[in-house]
């Protein structure tokens, strides 16, 4: 505790020195799905009635794969400028939660699998993702007349995991339910138990940062990956792999007071292998790959703009060796697809007005973003990344509130 109060108060110790000094405070609150509206998530919160219309209305609204995400981060940063350079540190709590799910995964839960006979439900391709760590990170920039380098080395604490990684699953109901065939293959991974207090390091990490910015003829161009990193988990971590095919055809029973259980056991496990350690283990953070060119106008109002993309990667586990195709299933396993956006900047008497059209993310929709920006004493800035949700009442399916305040010395 007293590293972390020497950090947060080291910026007021330096304010002194001169004017190059930069404090910031940001905020970031996303909740994001390509199919959970907001009717269905407030009865499963705060226990109201889930009606057989909204359990069929959020399984045919997503995708074939349905995805849901959510981030909750704060965080404090110093920076100091000198003679073209730039250094400084950061920290930030950051809860994270990924999940995707197919929608036979929906209906076995809300439906079972009486209206599902002799057919196959299929659940593969599942996945949940919950972490929560602290990031400390030493930031460090050059500039020259052309072009501008910053790069940001990371020490990840690591307080809570918990993941389910099913590859492979699938239910099939026979007519008249006369026999069930389930087969899955689940990796499950999770931190100690034992303690589950709010700053129990269970973990360290690292993550890595490089952004560049440099021009060509009259445009500015920005590239950079953000966050590309791990934590390693401790060895009383727990990891589950489980191989299963299970086929269960009823229990004829002559004698209801000499009902032998080992029966089911016998007849119905055709193969099960399932290995429980307490072991180390590695996952991934979203790492964040982005690209965006910006130009001027000679408009009055539109005086600048900016147009880029955003990917993630995220693999489930450390299974493959570095090549392309890990970096191809880092990406596929992020449940992020492609973000392409494209926002500029309204200046007005009393503050910037910075409207955003995005489409792609968690939930691959037309996004509309807007924040307000007012420079002074302290430089604020607020916003949204999903406007249109706001005003969509019960059908929303994103909500996401970003804060920055600032100050120069």
């Amino acid at each position: 505790m007293k590293k972390i109060l020497i950090i947060f108060c080291t910026p007021l110790l330096l304010f002194a020195q001169g004017n190059k000094h930069k404090v910031t405070w940001n905020s970031n609150f996303l909740f994001e799905s390509n199919s959970l509206n907001k009717s269905f998530l407030n009865s499963m919160l705060y226990g109201g009635y889930i009606t057989d219309s909204m359990k069929t209305k959020w399984i045919n609204a997503g995708d074939e794969n349905n995805i849901i995400y959510s981030e909750i981060n704060n965080g404090l940063s110093y920076t100091y400028n000198f003679k073209k350079q730039v250094i400084g540190f950061s920290v930030a709590d950051r809860n994270i939660l990924n999940t995707s799910f197919t929608d036979d995964l929906l209906r076995i839960s809300f439906e079972g699998n009486f209206h599902h006979q002799n057919k196959t439900l299929v659940f593969s391709n599942t996945n949940i993702r919950a972490d929560r760590f602290q990031q400390y990170k030493i930031i460090y920039g050059i500039a020259n007349n052309s072009i501008t380098m910053n790069w940001g080395f990371s020490y990840l604490a690591g307080y809570h995991h918990l993941s389910y990684i099913i590859e492979k699953g699938s239910l099939y109901t026979a007519p008249f339910g006369t026999y069930l065939n389930i087969e899955y293959e689940m990796n499950a991974f999770a931190t100690d138990t034992a303690d589950l207090s709010v700053f129990t390091n269970n973990g360290n990490g690292l993550a890595i940062d490089f952004t560049t910015d440099f021009s060509i003829q009259e445009y500015d161009v920005n590239l950079s990956i953000i966050d590309l990193g791990f934590i390693v988990w401790n060895n009383s971590s727990i990891t589950l792999a489980n191989d299963s095919i299970f086929k269960f055809q009823g229990v004829e029973v002559e004698d209801i007071f000499n009902f032998n259980d080992s029966l089911v056991e016998a007849n119905n496990l055709v193969d099960n292998v399932s290995k429980t350690n307490t072991a180390s283990f590695k996952s991934y953070i979203p790492a964040t790959a982005h690209l965006s060119v910006s130009g001027k106008t000679k408009h009055k109002y539109l005086k600048t703009y900016t147009a880029g993309i955003v990917a993630k990667w995220q693999p489930y586990m450390d299974n493959e060796p570095l090549s392309l195709a890990r970096i191809n299933q880092g990406l596929k396993e992020s449940n992020f697809s492609p973000l392409y956006y494209i926002h500029t900047i309204f200046n007005t008497k009393y503050c910037d007005l910075v409207p955003k059209l995005s489409y792609g993310g968690y939930s691959n929709d037309p996004n509309i973003g807007v924040a307000l920006s007012k420079e002074g004493k302290y430089n604020l800035v607020v916003g949204t990344h999903h406007l249109e949700d706001i005003l969509s009442g019960d059908d929303a399916k994103a909500v996401s509130v970003y804060f920055n305040v600032s100050r120069h010395f």
